[in-house]
């Protein structure tokens, strides 16, 4: 065979190599999609340095709600448990504890507390917090309660804010939007995205000794229309808010920081009053998020804490309200429920009831030991899968809602956690053919989005 001829050949077979490469890729690309799909879904650009094999543009999809789908089914299960929980952290700076819960555990948040030394100064925080996104697999809630009065976990950086009560004593809406607001400038530009507020507790306990001043009143039309306009001055400003705290605390006559409540209070008394805020607000579709609090209300549940009962959490808030948000407990190590369960234990028992999110563990130690009870439980039998993927899309699907994620974000999650997961032989045979053609030994899995 002549020199020409040689060269010939040779063309010819590299360009037979290159079609036989494409046509791997392109089964290497349908297995990118992100989805367990039924064969027709179209394959992604797939991008390989120095070859580049065009199969076709992914269908973006349209909704939250397909979004978080799509990122619920590739999640492993302690990713979906790292989903559910808001961590508290000791002090200012992204420590290597506080990375672990992030980049290890994969939180879905934080809370911010004055107490733990987490908010010092305007620029520390705003440090923190980027440092804190910069760690995440799925951007965090960075959460904090951002009320006025008594409690305001930000008053060394922004100062005294109005409380609640001076606020309802306006009896002015106007007043409260503006104060939800401008608590939603302050948080966003702190680098802070949920508020747990308004507190929608109407009061009928004046000697309450929970809510000094932390409620805008006794009469459950005004605390609905401040609760309303507070609301929209947070959704308006970007920020998350969240209904608290039910089913009502306005009756107390303890705090369930120390002790559990004992209220002994009717259905249609609940009704009557403390729900009125929260079922009017759900039913005009306006409300994201709602705390469960630490209550024994014998009429409700003789037997479980409000905020651990299937009966309060399901049956009441999710299916009699018609309440389709995120549902978060209050502070599982506050007194109330401290006093008689451990941590894992309420966690396991306020995820069965319905909870969505957990708010509760104190550091790395606490949120370790129960994310691996949770687990646990969960393989053990004694936590549903259905129930922890319904939490997770809720989740996911808020976080997406109030631009926490991108959808881009989220798309690009779905495509590279597909390929990283993957482990066919079509990357495999993709690997070997590059090797055989001299392009080295490069990952296919990466990709263009």
């Amino acid at each position: 065979m002549g020199n020409t001829d040689r060269r010939c050949w040779k063309r010819r077979h590299y360009i037979a190599v290159l079609c036989c490469l494409s046509l791997i890729l392109s089964g290497c690309a349908s297995l990118f999609s992100g989805v367990s799909g039924n064969g027709s879904t179209t394959a992604p650009v797939v991008t390989v340095t120095g070859l580049t094999a065009v199969t076709g543009a992914s269908p973006t999809p349209v909704s939250d709600s397909d979004l978080a789908s799509k990122l619920v089914q590739g999640m492993t299960l302690d990713e979906k448990l790292g989903q559910m929980v808001i961590v508290e952290f000791y002090g200012s700076t992204l420590n290597a504890d506080l990375i672990h819960m992030i980049s290890i555990n994969r939180v879905s948040g934080v809370l911010i507390e004055n107490k733990n030394g987490n908010a010092q100064t305007r620029q520390q925080l705003v440090t923190l917090n980027q440092a804190m996104q910069g760690q995440t697999h799925i951007p965090l809630f960075i959460t904090t309660d951002y009320e006025g009065g008594i409690v305001n976990e930000l008053r060394q950086i922004t100062g005294e804010r109005p409380s609640d009560a001076s606020i309802g004593a306006t009896h002015d809406p106007k007043v409260a939007y503006n104060a939800g607001f401008n608590a939603a400038k302050d948080l966003a530009a702190l680098g802070l995205n949920v508020n747990f507020m308004p507190i929608v507790d109407v009061l009928t306990n004046p000697n309450n000794p929970g809510l000094p001043m932390r409620t805008f009143g006794s009469d459950p039309k005004l605390v609905t229309d401040m609760g309303r306009a507070y609301l929209k001055g947070l959704t308006d400003g970007g920020v998350v808010g969240c209904l608290k705290h039910f089913p009502g605390l306005g009756s107390a006559s303890i705090d369930p920081h120390f002790s559990l409540p004992h209220m002994d209070r009717s259905l249609a008394q609940l009704q009557s009053v403390d729900f009125v805020p929260y079922s009017t607000l759900i039913n005009e579709g306006i409300v994201p998020m709602v705390m469960v609090t630490h209550i024994l209300n014998p009429q409700l549940d003789p037997t479980l804490p409000t905020s651990l009962s299937p009966k309060v959490v399901t049956d009441l808030l999710r299916n009699q309200l018609h309440f389709n948000g995120v549902i978060i407990s209050d502070t599982l190590w506050m007194g109330g429920v401290s006093n008689t369960y451990s941590l894992s234990q309420a966690a396991m028992l306020a995820i069965n009831a319905g909870t969505d999110l957990i708010l509760g563990p104190r550091g790395l130690q606490d949120t370790v030991t129960m994310l691996t009870n949770l687990k646990q439980d969960v393989t053990g039998g004694q936590m549903s899968m259905n129930r922890i993927n319904a939490s997770v899309q809720r989740i996911l699907e808020m976080k997406l809602h109030y631009k926490i994620m991108t959808h881009d974000k989220a798309q690009q999650l779905i495509d590279n956690g597909e390929a990283v997961r993957q482990n066919g032989t079509c990357v495999n045979g993709c690997v070997a053919l590059m090797n055989a053609l001299g392009i080295g030994d490069r990952d296919v899995r990466k990709q263009v989005v």
